[in-house]
């Protein structure tokens, strides 16, 4: 030990010495104490009531913790009642605590529920209602603020006005960089204990561990003290006493319990790995994928490590399913066998969701990709066995709420589709017993985090975790590199041995390149794909009792594996290692020195021939063609009889297919009656135009285009479409698009035509459980109210609800098909239509090609049409009609307000960027999070719908098409060059936009 070391050592010591604890008398602060002191409801156990005792003790030393009990034992819990006890019992307030969106809602709900006598308020929404909330929130008396990291970010100044006694930051290895800008503006908060909660205080290696220590406890770890810290303890897996020194150092900061520790009473949990193949598919793509990128894989300097990362992304996918790439699914794009059959995976777990539900098993499926739920929901379509539930980082917060009380509350729902980050952490799901992993995260405490929604305090039954892994593949090289880090973290929390070469991350770009290598040998040169009927899924996940309860597997999978010893088997479970140190041995075959031998060779042979085919010249084949063996030339007859064959059995096909198509409609259609008759239900969906009304779709668009024609007008008009301007019209029809999720969203027109009649959101629910929702589609309801005003004229009105969203995402064809089946409802009911500015707001929407089908359905058959634009409180544009043509009512409609006075500030950092709300329109997601990060950091806003009444510049490329339909969307903002907020940037100031406009 150097001497540098040993002052390091020294000196961390002698701060500990410094502190000083009162150990609380246990017999005194139990359960009855915690319960006088405000807490409710709530059956305290021995461990939580340890952990209450050491956050207070730590609170009265004078400084912060690291509160890391596993996940699902309660942290939040032990977190409410040490706050009550600081706000009552102490008297000192407020405190801050700060998470994740989407668990805001549960710390509301958990201390409403544990501790309703402590006031809280919650600090979200826009910038405005934030603004004005900040003010109340300044002049009232509370005891705990909710926040999430984002608006720390946003509203630093706010929350540096007050001296806040305590700090809680769920899921705190959000900020394990310590130069990350969250992190930093978080230590300019004045607050004297800060308690971090984490269930994964390491995830990947002792810089992210200081991080967390400096920032709970920063007068004994010092953030300049990091590399000593670092560099003393790299070689802990080998010495002992600096071991023994790191564990003594973390005691009195750290706590940690494990679930198999302290819940003896909880279900055990088994993993087990499923193996399976490619599909031929996907090896052409694996090959494809490899050979493209052949140089580099050479030894030149330009192969960088980030090139390399990106072919193993390119690999993931393919492994996943190839129709992730673009180009591969065959068209028409129609549901179909071939979904399954393209992906050893999906096809696997085909057959796996099958042996599951018939067990009465209820499953969370994580993924790394939406990408690839959006394939699996589709897989999920087609079987139309499931019930399903979905949760990513798209879906807002009421409607994630709802998803998770429906699975947990409803026994028929069976599965529930994940993405591992957003599903990852704050959720309860114990009504699950099975957790699949379609695809594995590098960093392992995702996925432990992810497993641990279902197996918690609450948990009734044992549960499976299954993991789905390509053989043959670097997928094994991820779950190694998993195990190694998760060794890191067993070995310093829970003082057992840490495994060699502690960060296991590929450093190398020939490592990583040897990586990518791995197994291509066997996975490329398999003739035969795995018969996956012949699975026995009781043999390798164990048996289910009659209540659909796993039974409990010890030696299980040892077994299996003994029985099996020496044959070569299509699947099998969790593979064991004799070396535990080295990260290419799976199943005793060293990759690194044996198999990756035949896989450096394969591959050559590939990149060889790649290069050959490459290099030949066009027509290489014909003169080539002397080499192979002659064929005899067929005579024409021969070709005809041949022509003849295949036309026939083309023809064959065909009808097979189509005949088993119509007997799958058959039934289908069958199914769905007997539905519909046990529910007296009665569809109210507009038929699709009869042969009569081809005519209309037939039509070509340009044909509508002549604006001097009185039949092609459309009216535009501000106001709120649910609220219509009637002249003599006796019957209206108002429009509204829909999505095909069957949830009714509680703002914008959704809230305005609940307002009219709650008819149509329970029209729309019915028919989506009777599976009468589908893209394309219109609804026509009647609204039960005669009209909006008692002096209007009597008018039939009806509301019609057009399906032309899916995902958030707008189909133009649906869009078409829709506007079709509403154009000869309205025809034949003399009707006038209203509709509201469609897509506005929305990213990319084609609004000139939706207005030109508004022409051709509506417009140009004599329908009476006008387009709403909605105008906020405090607009001042009258609710008139207007009557000229369209971009003459753009051009009206766009001058009706005086322009926006954007606030001249002093341009100077950080906020230069005050006052500027900013859209981005049509721009890359990499460009746009790396703007959005700067506008947020200059104290700007980003708009993520088009706002009229608060969006002052819409961003978009220079060759952007819609900038008429931009502009008359928000008529006072600037439609500008995305270069301006470069410029701005750059340069540090608020730049002149006039040679930036569009």
């Amino acid at each position: 030990m150097s001497k540098k070391e040993s002052a390091f050592v020294d000196l961390l010591k002698k701060r500990l010495n410094l502190l000083t604890y009162t150990s609380l008398d246990e017999n005194e602060y139990n359960q009855s104490y915690f319960k006088n002191a405000g807490l409710t409801n709530v059956d305290i156990r021995s461990y939580q009531l340890h952990g209450i005792r050491w956050l207070i003790e730590r609170f009265e030393a004078g400084h912060g913790a690291i509160l890391s009990d596993e996940m699902g034992l309660g942290k939040t819990l032990q977190t409410i009642a040490f706050l009550t006890y600081i706000c009552k019992v102490k008297k000192q307030t407020p405190c801050i605590v700060i998470s994740p969106l989407s668990v805001l809602q549960n710390w509301t709900r958990e201390i409403s529920k544990f501790a309703s006598g402590l006031t809280i308020q919650i600090f979200t929404g826009v910038k405005d209602e934030r603004a004005e909330l900040a003010e109340t929130i300044k002049k009232s008396k509370f005891d705990i603020l909710l926040t999430t990291y984002e608006y720390i970010l946003k509203d630093t100044t706010f929350f540096q006005s007050f001296k806040w006694k305590v700090l809680v930051i769920d899921e705190a290895h959000r900020i394990k960089n310590s130069q990350s800008q969250l992190h930093v503006s978080l230590k300019t908060l004045d607050v004297p204990c800060r308690i971090l909660l984490t269930g994964t205080p390491i995830q990947n290696n002792l810089t992210e561990l200081y991080s967390l220590l400096s920032f709970s406890a920063p007068n004994v770890f010092r953030v300049k003290q990091l590399d000593d810290f670092v560099e003393y303890f790299r070689i802990v897996n080998t010495d002992e006493d600096r071991k023994k020194i790191l564990i003594d150092l973390l005691k009195p900061f750290v706590l940690r319990r494990l679930k198999r520790d302290v819940l003896t009473d909880l279900p055990n949990k088994t993993e087990v790995m499923i193996f399976h193949d490619l599909s031929k598919v996907q090896k052409e793509l694996y090959k494809a994928i490899l050979t493209k990128n052949r140089s580099i894989f050479g030894t030149n300097e330009s192969a960088s490590k980030t090139s390399l990362v990106n072919i193993m992304m390119q690999l993931r996918k393919a492994i996943a399913h190839p129709y992730l790439f673009p180009g591969i699914e065959p068209e028409p794009f129609e549901m179909g066998e071939h979904l399954i059959e393209a992906s050893g995976k999906l096809h696997i777990l085909d057959h796996l969701l099958a042996h599951l539900h018939a067990k009465k098993h209820k499953v969370l499926l994580f993924s790394q990709f939406t990408t690839v739920l959006d394939i699996i929901q589709d897989y999920l379509t087609y079987r139309e066995t499931y019930k399903y539930e979905r949760l990513d980082g798209s879906v807002r917060s009421e409607e994630r709420f709802l998803a998770i009380n429906n699975f947990n509350a409803h026994d028929d729902t069976f599965i529930f589709l994940l993405s591992t980050k957003a599903g990852g952490v704050g959720l309860n799901l114990v009504a699950a017993d099975t957790v699949i992993f379609y695809d594995s995260d590098f960093n392992p405490q995702n996925d432990l985090q992810a497993a641990d929604r279902c197996h918690r305090i609450g948990q009734k039954r044992p549960v499976r975790i299954i993991r789905l892994v390509c053989q043959n593949s670097f997928e094994e090289v991820i779950l190694r590199r998993a195990e190694a880090k998760l060794k890191l973290s067993k070995s310093i929390m829970e003082n057992s041995e840490l495994a060699s070469g502690l960060n296991t991350a590929i450093e190398s770009k020939t490592q990583l390149q040897d990586v990518l290598k791995i197994g291509i040998d066997k996975l490329l040169n398999e003739i035969e794909e795995m018969d996956y009927t012949k699975i026995d899924f009781n043999t390798i996940l164990g048996k289910t009792d009659a209540k659909g309860c796993w039974l409990d597997v010890e030696d299980h999978q040892m077994s299996q594996n003994e029985e099996q010893e020496g044959e070569e088997e299509e699947t099998a479970v969790q593979s064991t290692t004799t070396d535990d140190n080295n990260m290419y041995l799976f199943e005793g075959v060293n990759y690194r020195n044996t198999a990756q031998k035949a896989d450096i060779d394969l591959f050559d042979r590939l990149i060889l021939n790649d290069e050959d085919m490459s290099s030949k010249p066009s027509g290489s084949s014909k003169q080539h063609a002397s080499e192979r063996p002659q064929r005899r030339q067929m005579t024409e007859e021969e070709k005809a009889i041949r022509a003849a064959k295949a036309r026939e059995t083309k023809e064959r096909r065909k009808n097979e297919i189509e005949e088993i198509e119509r007997r799958r409609e058959e039934k289908r259609k069958a199914k769905l009656q007997q539905l519909w008759a046990s529910k007296n239900y009665r569809s109210l969906l507009i038929s699709a135009p009869d042969d009569e009304q081809e005519e209309i779709e037939n039509t070509e668009l340009d044909s509508y285009e002549d604006e001097n024609t009185g039949e092609t007008k459309l009216h535009y008009v501000f106001g709120d479409v649910m609220k219509p301007q009637l002249h003599d019209e006796k019957c209206a029809i108002l429009v509204h698009c829909v999505d095909d999720s069957g949830r009714w969203p509680s703002k914008g027109v959704f809230a305005s035509i609940s307002q009219r009649s709650k008819e149509p959101e329970k029209q729309y629910t019915l028919a989506h459980e009777m599976q009468d929702i589908h893209m394309g589609d219109s609804h026509l309801i009647a609204i039960n109210d005669c009209g909006v005003d008692d002096d209007e004229p009597p008018c039939e009105q009806y509301v019609a609800l057009i399906v032309a969203q899916h995902r958030n995402k707008f189909d133009f064809t649906a869009l078409d098909s829709a506007l079709r089946s509403l154009g000869k409802a309205a025809k034949q009911m003399k009707a006038s239509v209203h509709l509201p500015r469609i897509g506005v707001g929305s990213q990319g929407f084609n609004w000139y090609g939706t207005e030109k089908l508004i022409k051709k359905y509506l417009a140009s058959h004599n329908i009476p049409t006008y387009i709403y634009y909605f105008k906020r409180d405090g607009a001042t544009a009258s609710n008139k009609r207007t009557h000229e043509q369209s971009h003459e009512d753009h051009d009206r409609l766009s001058h009706k307000k005086k322009p926006r006075k954007i606030n001249q500030l002093k341009v100077h950092l950080p906020n230069y960027l005050s006052g500027i709300h900013v859209f981005f329109h049509d721009i890359d997601e990499n460009t746009k999070n790396r703007l959005q990060r700067f506008v947020y950091t200059f104290n700007g806003e980003v708009d993520e719908i088009t706002d009229v009444n608060t969006t002052t510049h819409i961003l978009t490329t220079g060759d952007c098409r819609d900038v008429l339909a931009l502009q008359d969307c928000c008529p006072d903002a600037h439609v500008i060059n995305i270069e301006w907020l470069d410029a701005c940037i750059t340069h540090g100031k608020i730049l002149n936009i006039d040679t930036y406009k569009l």
